[in-house]
């Protein structure tokens, strides 16, 4: 597996936490960080592992604009949607490296441990941008709505309603807002 991992960006100062979780061997994966600004931020940490672009949409919320921008960068792999206030779960490597499949599912706890979504009914409102992995080959036309809070159900519904297989990890890959 190769993942395309996607931060839309707007707190800056969380991005060295979020690079140091990324357990991935590096020609494993590619890291697209795209900051919600005009021109790519002065005087703030870059990764020297990412991929760093910059645009700003007055119209957008919620990072939407900036994963758009990213997916469009992408033209195989895998894409993985990793928020700025959310580290790379310590164990989502180990347990999806091996897969084939179109679009892979895990559950999502709070950051005190406790279950938020289970991941195994991907719907409006019962998914977070961070709970799926899928193919590039279900992307397509398909984008985020830029003026929607709930545009990672909408997204992640289309794409996992074109997957010929689709496979639900029950474990909690990851921790919704982890820095937030």
């Amino acid at each position: 597996m190769f993942l395309n991992i996607i931060t839309p960006c707007s707190r800056y100062e969380l991005l060295r936490e979020i690079e140091g979780s990324i357990n991935i061997p590096r020609e494993r994966y590619r890291w697209i960080v795209v900051y919600d600004s005009e021109k790519l931020p002065s005087n703030v940490y870059i990764p020297s592992n990412c991929e760093a672009y910059a645009i700003k949409n007055l119209f957008s919320v919620y990072g939407n604009a900036q994963r758009n921008y990213a997916l469009n960068m992408v033209k195989d792999g895998y894409i993985y949607f990793n928020d700025d206030d959310t580290i790379i779960h310590k164990d989502l490597w180990d347990n999806v490296n091996y897969l084939h499949n179109d679009f892979i599912s895990f559950s999502q706890e709070w950051k005190d441990g406790t279950l938020r979504l289970k991941g195994n009914n991907i719907s409006l409102n019962n998914v977070d941008s961070h709970n799926f992995i899928m193919s590039y080959s279900l992307l397509g036309n398909t984008r985020w709505d830029i003026t929607r809070r709930d545009a990672d159900g909408l997204f992640a519904n289309t794409c996992k309603d074109k997957a010929k297989n689709i496979i639900f990890i029950n474990k909690v890959l990851s921790t919704y807002n982890a820095l937030g």
